[in-house]
C-alpha cells in the first residue's frame, strides 16, 4: 500500500475494545469510498503499523471482508482490493432490482414527510453541484436517497442482505458516478426527481415501476462506464 499516511487522512484512530470490528470498518469505507481503489494490494505490516496495532486484528478484518467479496486473497501474495467488472455491475444490479423494487412500495406508504422533504433538498443540492460539474453532493444524495428506501422494509433478514448489496453498489458507484459527465449525472438526478414524484404521490406502484426503470437504466450507464475503464488499462 503505498502513501498510507494520507490514505487514513480524516479517519477515525483505532479506540480500545473491539479492534477487529473498527479495523473492518475503517478498511470498508476505504474501500467503499475507492481510496483502496479496485485491485490495489493491501500491505498487512504496513497498515498495522500505521494503525499501531498487530497483524492479527488486521488478518481477521481483511477475512471478514473477504467472506463481504471486497477482499480477495491468494496464498504467499498480499490481500487484494477485489476487481470490478461487467459480472459484478449485473449481479448487484439485478438484487438491487429484486430487493429495492420489492421494498418500494413499503417506501410510499411510510416514509415520513420530512424524509420526503430531506430527499427534495438533497437533490436540489446535487444539481446545483452537478452544474458545476462537482459530483460529491450527488454521491451523497444517491446514496442515502437509496438507503432511506431500504430501511422501511422493517426485515431484519432483508436489512442483512441489503447491507451486502449496497456496500458491493456503493464502491462501484463512487467509482464510476466520480468518473462520469457532468449530463450521466443530471440525468440521474432526473430519475431519482421521478421517484420523489411517486413516493409524494403515495403511489406504490408507481414508485416501483419508476424506481426499477432507474435501476434499469443505472445497470447500462454502470456497464458502459466499466468497459470504459478497463479499455483504459489497457
Amino acid at each position: 500500500m503505498s502513501d498510507s499516511a494520507s490514505l487514513l487522512a480524516g479517519i477515525e484512530k483505532i479506540q480500545k475494545g473491539a479492534l477487529r470490528e473498527q479495523i473492518q470498518a475503517l478498511i470498508k469505507k476505504l474501500i467503499l469510498t475507492n481510496r483502496l481503489h479496485p485491485g490495489q494490494s493491501i500491505v498487512i505490516d504496513h497498515l498495522a503499523s500505521e494503525l499501531g496495532v498487530s497483524h492479527t486484528p488486521v488478518r481477521e478484518a481483511l477475512a471478514m471482508l473477504q467472506r463481504d467479496g471486497l477482499v480477495r486473497t491468494k496464498p504467499y501474495e498480499n490481500p487484494r482490493v477485489t476487481e470490478i467488472d461487467a459480472s459484478d455491475v449485473r449481479e448487484v444490479w439485478e438484487m438491487r432490482i429484486l430487493l429495492e423494487g420489492w421494498v418500494a412500495g413499503k417506501a410510499a406508504v411510510t416514509l415520513s414527510d420530512e424524509a420526503l422533504g430531506k430527499i427534495s433538498e438533497s437533490l436540489q443540492k446535487a444539481r446545483q453541484h452537478a452544474l458545476k460539474s462537482s459530483y460529491d453532493a450527488h454521491l451523497e444524495s444517491d446514496i442515502a436517497m437509496h438507503e432511506m428506501i431500504l430501511q422501511t422494509a422493517d426485515n431484519s433478514l432483508f436489512e442483512r442482505l441489503a447491507q451486502l448489496v449496497n456496500d458491493r453498489s456503493t464502491r462501484i458507484r463512487w467509482l464510476v458516478e466520480a468518473t462520469g459527465s457532468s449530463q450521466d449525472v443530471l440525468t440521474i438526478i432526473d430519475e431519482h426527481y421521478t421517484i420523489l414524484e411517486a413516493l409524494q404521490a403515495r403511489d406504490p406502484e408507481l414508485t416501483r415501476q419508476r424506481l426499477i426503470s432507474h435501476l434499469e437504466a443505472g445497470m447500462k450507464r454502470t456497464l458502459a462506464a466499466v468497459e470504459k475503464i478497463a479499455a483504459r488499462k489497457e
